[in-house]
């Protein structure tokens, strides 16, 4: 029984070059479009997609060159003009200037490309050995093949730039000896030996002058160029952060004397800005191309593409078939729109503006490229970043989870249960206004209260006992007194309880005890939906707030546990969801949440669970519940105040406990809010990069008279 049919395989026989190169064709031309949008949306379908052209670009480009190479082992004249196609698959290797790497983990993987580049030029130039003979396609071929080894090269290069060491490299100065002590104490060692009564006098490096930002409201509506080159200034002086490189406390009161003297939605759009140059670093040709010297280069290679679309015009095409000369002018066509596109924009990008500013009399050029990039990249406010917050919910969880054991047991077998969590039960949130006002000004308030160093360096160190102790809630310290994870979890499901048994909640439920697991999540996720995803100025009370944070911080832990503080928070996690269920089951059936909320509140809890479960199972469900039960006793305001702020910093002890390495490893897929947090609180002065505090000493000799 034949699997594919004959007249099928005759079809791929025959035309395979050619389908080949037309696909190569067309992932070029979506990738240059699509790869864009990876820093700007948190889609997982759309990263999914992304992720395929990316590999499938490179392979299908592969094949198609061997099989060229294969085919010039039959000596058909009517094949020479395949063999001119060779030049432009070694361009498409070269790939779109919008994304040489898909994540980091391929930049460190350079000298791979590097390999790649040198074995395909190889078969690119024997491929192209047979049309050398042939003058109608010599100087057309040989040009293409330039510019496509210089591409391929440029793409190799930009890997290696952007790989961890290469940055580090890059951004470590000349090795500082300091002052000549040997030189000074033999100085004053002569001075003191003549009788002359010598003393050290000496004094720190100055701080930088001050920095205020433009007036800029930072709101997004108009594009501002002087608020692109104050993000950019301070990207360069934070850039040593993403190696693990030290910062000074010159750049500390740099950044401080700007963020203290911005508003919300300017100190947040200079972080978002900072964060996309970075990102085109890591992953684009930025670094070589989104220059003067870059556009001067792609200009020259218009230029060549053009001149070669003008020779194959006037070439002798005789003997070749019709659909090969259709490609052939296809390919041409086609390098030259993506080479202009490149151009295009190279020229509208934050990294053009950057370049021009240096040059006052570019100036009006500035402006016209900031319209263009408002109108068309930018409109209506749109962020550098998806701008999204996902959201997880232990206690919805289970409820909602009512999948059958030999079901579960096959998800588990295979290792895909928490791709199937992720799949059903974790939804997407706009970032709210108000929660971005809320973190920028408690953590601005914090700064203020750092005299020296050491403050700022104990302010890292806060997660949520600083809030307690300052709103005399030193009873609700034992929540704090555990592991990061522990804690996380107690409040998780503490803010989940008291939210949905709190009176201004009362009624919100309307799901039918009737529906099934699918109506019943789907009415679920509405509900949230229609609390945290409506438009973000509709999210402005505490309660709301505290809830989205909860949800975002278990998110994190379960689903990007590389990004948290280490511990065994799956575990408690795993274990407090299977205790949930247990709890939840024993209740009547159809618990709508309010009411499952309302049950876990009428446990009594007045011995302690662990003095009765003992500590091998690490659930803290009811632990959770004699938080929530004491967090009740508070008033309405000040309840959620607390809630609210302890999570605030909650969420900055996570950012800041986070390695550098996984804040850019997101940015790829679209950014977390994590990522803005750290950013701001290093820009702040909470960071332990900051090794520099005094600077060079200019130390003197003085004499008493």
């Amino acid at each position: 029984m034949e699997i594919i049919p004959e007249s099928w395989e005759r079809l791929w026989n025959a035309q395979e070059i050619r389908i080949l190169v037309l696909a190569s064709l067309i992932f070029q031309i979506l990738l240059i479009f699509l790869a864009p949008l990876r820093k700007r949306t948190a889609n997982k379908f759309l990263i999914l997609l992304l992720w395929s052209f990316y590999l499938f670009a490179d392979y299908v480009a592969i094949l198609a060159l061997g099989n060229l190479l294969k085919n010039q082992a039959d000596d058909n004249h009517t094949d020479d003009i395949m063999a001119f196609w060779a030049p432009f698959l070694l361009l498409h290797l070269g790939g779109p200037d919008t994304i040489t790497s898909y994540s980091i983990e391929d930049n460190e993987l350079w000298w791979r490309h590097l390999l790649g580049l040198a074995f395909q030029v190889v078969v690119a130039f024997l491929v192209l050995l047979n049309l050398l003979a042939i003058r109608r396609l010599r100087i057309a071929a040989s040009l293409v093949f330039v510019v496509g080894f210089v591409k391929y090269a440029e793409r190799t290069w930009a890997l290696r730039s952007s790989s961890m060491d290469q940055l580090r490299e890059s951004m470590v100065g000349e090795p500082d000896p300091g002052p000549n002590y040997a030189e000074f104490m033999d100085e004053y060692a002569w001075r003191k030996e003549a009788g002359q009564s010598a003393y050290v006098k000496g004094k720190s490096e100055p701080p930088p002058p001050p920095q205020k930002p433009s007036k800029a409201d930072g709101s997004g509506k108009i594009y501002d160029v002087q608020q692109i080159s104050e993000a950019y200034q301070l990207f360069k002086r934070f850039k040593p952060l993403v190696v693990d490189l030290m910062l000074s406390f010159q750049d500390r009161k740099y950044s401080q004397d700007y963020f203290w003297n911005c508003s919300v939605l300017q100190a947040w759009k200079a972080v978002e800005i900072e964060l996309s140059f970075l990102y085109d670093i890591l992953h684009t040709k930025a670094i070589h191309i989104r220059c003067l010297r870059g556009c001067i280069w792609r200009l020259i290679s218009i230029a060549v593409i053009a001149i070669c679309l003008l020779f194959f015009i006037r070439s002798e095409k005789q003997g070749y078939k019709n659909p090969d000369i259709i490609i052939s002018y296809v390919l041409l066509g086609a390098a030259l729109f993506l080479e202009i596109t490149s151009s295009l924009l190279i020229i509208i990008s934050d990294w053009m503006i950057v370049t021009l500013q240096e040059h006052k009399s570019f100036n009006g050029i500035v402006n016209v490229i900031a319209r263009m990039m408002g109108c068309v990249i930018f409109s209506k406010g749109k962020p550098r970043w998806s701008n999204a917050m996902r959201q997880y919910s232990l206690l919805s969880l289970s409820l909602e989870d009512k999948l059958p054991t030999k079901f579960k047991g096959i998800l588990h077998s295979i290792k895909v249960k928490d791709l199937w969590d992720n799949f059903l039960f974790v939804n997407r949130v706009i970032v709210p206004d108000k929660l971005k006002e809320l973190l920028f000004t408690e953590v601005k308030n914090k700064t203020f209260t750092a005299q020296d160093s050491f403050g700022f360096k104990e302010l890292r160190d806060c997660r949520g006992e600083r809030v307690l102790e300052k709103e005399g809630c030193n009873h609700l310290m034992w929540s704090m007194e555990r592991e990061f994870d522990e804690s996380l979890l107690l409040w998780h499901i503490a803010t989940d309880i008291c939210f949905h048994t709190s009176t201004i909640d009362t009624g919100k439920e309307s799901i039918d005890e009737n529906c099934d697991i699918r109506q019943r999540r789907a009415k679920c996720a509405d509900y949230l939906l229609n609390l945290c995803f409506k438009t973000v100025r509709d999210c402005n009370s505490d309660c709301e707030i505290s809830l989205v944070i909860s949800n975002y911080m278990i998110y994190l832990l379960i689903m990007q546990p590389s990004m948290m503080p280490a511990g065994i928070g799956k575990i408690r996690f795993q274990d407090t969801c299977a205790e949930a269920k247990v709890f939840f089951r024993a209740q009547q059936k159809g618990l709508t949440k309010a009411e499952a909320r309302v049950a876990l509140l009428d446990v009594e809890t007045e011995v302690d669970p662990r003095e009765v479960k003992g500590d091998r199972s690490k659930s803290m469900l009811f632990d959770a519940c004699r938080l929530a039960k004491e967090l009740n006793v508070l008033t309405e305001d000040n309840r959620w105040e607390l809630i609210s702020k302890v999570w605030v910093e909650m969420l900055g002890y996570a950012a800041i406990n986070c390695k550098t390495y996984y804040h850019a490893k997101q940015l790829s897929m679209g950014g977390e809010l994590l990522t803005h947090v750290w950013l701001l609180m290093a820009h702040m002065g909470i960071g332990e990069q900051y090794r520099i505090e005094a600077g060079s000493a200019i130390a003197k000799l003085a004499f008493s008279s």
